[in-house]
């Protein structure tokens, strides 16, 4: 997806709705399944041979058991969101 991005610079809303709701899809299919997927960016999304998405690399993915949380910082420190606490 990256290589894709940064050629069109962006996409139109109804191909963004597209890979938008497969991401979703994929990411609530890992959570189903007891993983956290912690490196989501554009370099992880491939995509197949009919254009659908594929999340790949899943290096720093968690098993979580239910009601279990992580407190560890993890995934490119390029996309990793920060929160400011007052």
């Amino acid at each position: 997806m990256f290589t894709h991005l940064r050629k069109s610079k962006r996409f139109k809303e109804p191909r963004a709705k597209f890979y938008a709701a497969q991401v979703f899809l994929a990411i609530n299919y890992l959570h189903e399944l007891g993983y956290v997927y912690r490196d989501l960016k554009p370099e992880n999304i491939l995509f197949d041979v009919d254009g659908y998405l594929k999340v790949s690399d899943y290096g720093l993915a968690k098993e979580l058991k239910p009601g279990e949380k992580t407190y560890s910082l993890a995934g490119t420190p390029d996309y990793v969101s920060t929160l400011l606490l007052t």
